[in-house]
């Protein structure tokens, strides 16, 4: 039985096709896991360029994708539970997902997915918080200091990146100028 389980393995590696994430049980529905990049052809980030596409596995086990969210203003939060400035930030960005066509993701750099539900009930976050166990999200997304939000506009390009803690004000001040 392990030879051809085996066997498998390595044909859908060879495909290209990754099998889905396992979904850890009595996950809250806005907390995701194993976020990764669509396309291994990512470009540098810069401001007027299209946002790298990733995509992630629900809680319900279904795969959500970034552009499944073109046509509406997207913030794309890179953050860590032991990072003080991003817990700041964490109750400004929850009043805005949702609000004014605007959608927040939160990609947590690294952590365990143990870690980020507690997290996540602590404060009360209800957006979006996705695992990037790997890395590769926050590395395309060139976010290397925590917190850093990227900030997409409708059709999907990149539209300013904010470093550090972001209040309720920069953060209407930066969607304001999203088109």
């Amino acid at each position: 039985m392990r030879p051809i389980l085996l066997s498998v393995c390595f044909c859908l590696a060879a495909c290209g096709i990754q099998p889905a994430a396992t979904v850890p049980p009595g996950l809250p529905a806005n907390i995701h896991v194993d976020a990764m990049l669509e396309s291994s052809d990512v470009t540098p980030l810069a401001v007027g360029q299209p946002a790298p596409l990733f995509q992630w596995t629900n809680a319900d086990g279904t795969i959500g994708h970034l552009a499944d969210y073109r046509g509406k203003r997207v913030v794309v939060n890179f953050w860590a539970t032991w990072c003080e400035p991003c817990r700041a930030e964490m109750p400004a960005l929850d009043a805005y997902n949702d609000r004014d066509d605007v959608v927040v993701l939160g990609i947590n750099k690294g952590q365990d997915i143990a870690i980020i539900t507690p997290f996540a009930q602590e404060l009360n976050v209800s957006f979006p918080l996705i695992s990037d166990p790997d890395g590769d999200v926050s590395i395309a997304y060139s976010a290397r200091n925590l917190p850093t939000s990227v900030f997409i506009d409708r059709n999907g390009t990149i539209a300013a990146v904010s470093i550090g803690v972001l209040t309720e004000d920069a953060l209407a001040l930066q969607l304001e100028r999203l088109p």
